[in-house]
């Protein structure tokens, strides 16, 4: 081995399952960080560690994501794991908002 595989995971197989849950079928906001609406690794290293107990510095959270073949590069989880009722509420709001303004 050409290089150190670091520390092992702090979160059991488990706690990786719902985490990637969370990420995938919610938003930041829905588990109490406020107005975030795209999960990044700081928020993801946070959420860990409120939830779970555990600290992991930004590549740490890097290095999980990629075991559990997620990427951060193109955000489309975000889009696919919306509430459709809540966008067309979004889409109906704005449009009326800027008919008014």
């Amino acid at each position: 081995m050409h290089f150190s595989p670091g520390r092992s995971s702090a979160t059991d197989p488990e706690a990786t399952r719902r985490i990637e849950a969370s990420i995938v079928n919610q938003v930041p906001a829905d588990v109490g960080f406020t107005a975030k609406f795209n999960w990044t690794l700081q928020l993801i290293a946070d959420y860990i560690e409120r939830t779970y107990g555990h600290q992991y510095s930004l590549r740490g959270v890097s290095k999980v994501m990629e075991h559990m073949n997620m990427s951060f590069t193109k955000p489309t989880y975000t889009l696919a794991a919306a509430d459709p009722i809540k966008q067309q509420q979004f889409v109906d709001e704005t449009f009326a908002a800027l008919k008014k303004g």
